[in-house]
């Protein structure tokens, strides 16, 4: 049945069924959810994170490769990563859903099954939303959270020259998706189905967060529009710079395979959404010790507000302006 066929509040109903039979997440503080104008949550005296985010038809993705279901994982997951990227535990999600007419019921509701996946997993509970009619599929998502302290929180202006740096999990293996499924990379040796993955299926690092602020990390981010641009961001509110080394950067092994081009990817592709962050060695160490997933030392904080300096193998500088994932 198509969505204008079904009507708003109908989807909704359908929508609200398919939230029930999951209700993940701290459900009893969820006072009132879906069917007010806002919802209204009993809250503890911690401080809250919040965050927001979009995928846009031709934007962030094309309809010729659209897959519900890992829409809905990537909308609410994108969102975690935001959260884990500064330490925070997430608790609840709103959802607003742009669909054009001739959408299928049963599509909206796998993109929903695949976001009550992420939630699931992550302890999020689907509070509420919007749905409109639109020319083109757009899915906004808010999430809100919570950190135990103001002091224990991931901040992008915390840098301090002498940090380490580094990053967890491997890079580039989400922009290579993204170029796989728009018909762009063709290479023999690629995992083509490992990439794809990757880009509809990121995983937030929500305990390696935690693990983070436990052992006195203080700045990090998570990498969303590529690893020298997320840098970059961090450098400049921190007002440092910055030396990485080609040779430390852990690619995917299912890009590493392209040689330089994989690099590339790791370095200015975007949409990995694994945390980066600065910190002392015996930190860092700790950290490695703790975490579930591979954490690799890349570089050092240095002077110099703003200064990149990414070095190959040869000890020659890799220019790398304009790195990144741009909107506009």
């Amino acid at each position: 049945m198509k969505a204008s066929k079904s009507g708003e509040f109908a989807l909704i109903d359908r929508i609200i069924a398919e939230i029930n039979k999951v209700k993940p997440g701290e459900w009893n503080a969820l006072v009132s959810g879906i069917g007010d104008d806002a919802a209204l949550i009993r809250t503890r005296s911690r401080y809250q994170v919040a965050t927001t985010d979009c995928l846009v038809e031709d934007v962030h993705f094309k309809k010729s490769f659209l897959d519900w279901n890992a829409l809905g994982w990537k909308a609410l997951a994108i969102n975690l990563s935001d959260i884990a990227a500064m330490g925070g535990t997430p608790n609840y999600a709103l959802v607003s859903l742009a669909i054009p007419l001739n959408t299928e019921v049963e599509d909206v509701l796998r993109l929903y099954r695949g976001m009550l996946e992420a939630a699931r997993e992550s302890g999020t509970i689907i509070a509420g939303g919007n749905i409109s009619r639109a020319s083109e599929i757009a899915v906004h998502t808010t999430v809100i959270g919570e950190v135990p302290a103001r002091g224990k929180a991931l901040l992008r202006s915390k840098a301090k020259k002498g940090d380490l740096i580094a990053v967890t999990g491997r890079l580039g293996a989400a922009a290579g998706g993204l170029r796989t499924l728009a018909g762009s990379l063709h290479a023999a040796r690629i995992d083509a189905e490992a990439l794809e993955k990757a880009f509809w299926y990121p995983q937030p690092r929500i305990d390696v967060g935690r693990i983070l602020v436990k052992n006195g990390i203080r700045c990090g981010m998570d990498v969303s529009d590529g690893l020298v641009a997320d840098l970059g961001h961090i450098l400049e509110m921190s007002r440092a710079g910055a030396r990485i080394e080609a040779a430390r950067i852990p690619v995917h092994p299912s890009v590493a395979v392209l040689g330089f081009e994989g690099l590339d990817l790791a370095l200015t592709g975007g949409e990995d959404y694994e945390l980066l962050f600065t910190g002392k060695k015996e930190a860092i160490e700790k950290v490695a010790a703790e975490a579930c997933c591979p954490i690799t030392i890349i570089g050092e904080v240095t002077r110099g507000a703003g200064k990149l300096e990414v070095v190959g193998s040869d000890g020659k500088l890799i220019p790398v302006e304009n790195g990144g994932w741009h909107h506009f």
